[in-house]
C-alpha cells in the first residue's frame, strides 16, 4: 500500500474518531464542566473533586475510603491524595473501622460548614451548566450516567 493511501486512510480514521468518539467528547465535556464548578467554589478553598468526596461522606459516612472511591469511580491513589489534603484542612476525619485494617471517613464540623457555605456557589455553577446544556440535555446526561453506573455496578 502506498504512503498516500495509508495517509488517506489515517485521515479518514481520524475524522471519524474526531466526529463520532463518545469517549473524547465526554472527556472534553467533563473538563469544561468541571472548570465551571471549580471556578465557582474556588473562593471556598475547595476543588470540585473534593466537594464530591465531601458529598459522598456526608451522605454515607462514616464510610470506608474504598466505598467513596467506588461511588465516585476514583482510583485509590487519587482518592488518597484528596483525602489527605481534606484531613489536613480539617474537613474530614478518619477513625479505625470495626475491622483492624480499615478506617472510616466522616465529615468534621468544619467540613459540614464548608459544604453548606459552598452550596450556593455550587448551585450557581449547576444553573450555568444547565443553561448551557439545556434542560433536556442535562436530564438525558444525568439519566445516561445513572445507566452507565448501574451497568458498571452489576
Amino acid at each position: 500500500m502506498s504512503q498516500e493511501c495509508q495517509s488517506q486512510d489515517v485521515t479518514q480514521i481520524a475524522q471519524t474518531i474526531a466526529s463520532e468518539c463518545v469517549g473524547a467528547r465526554v472527556r472534553m465535556l467533563n473538563r469544561t464542566i468541571s472548570r465551571i464548578y471549580d471556578d465557582a467554589i474556588r473562593p471556598h478553598g475547595l476543588k470540585f473533586s473534593q466537594m464530591n468526596i465531601l458529598t459522598v461522606v456526608a451522605l454515607y459516612g462514616p464510610v470506608q475510603p474504598v466505598d467513596v472511591g467506588r461511588r465516585l469511580s476514583l482510583e485509590k491513589s487519587t482518592l488518597s491524595r484528596n483525602v489527605a489534603v481534606m484531613e489536613k484542612n480539617g474537613w474530614l476525619s478518619s477513625q479505625p473501622g470495626e475491622e483492624g485494617n480499615t478506617r472510616l471517613l466522616q465529615l468534621t464540623p468544619q467540613g459540614r460548614q464548608l459544604l453548606q457555605d459552598a452550596a450556593p456557589d455550587w448551585r450557581k455553577a449547576q444553573n450555568r451548566v444547565t443553561e448551557t446544556l439545556g434542560d433536556r440535555a442535562t436530564a438525558e446526561l444525568l439519566q445516561a450516567a445513572d445507566r452507565v453506573w448501574a451497568e458498571a455496578a452489576s
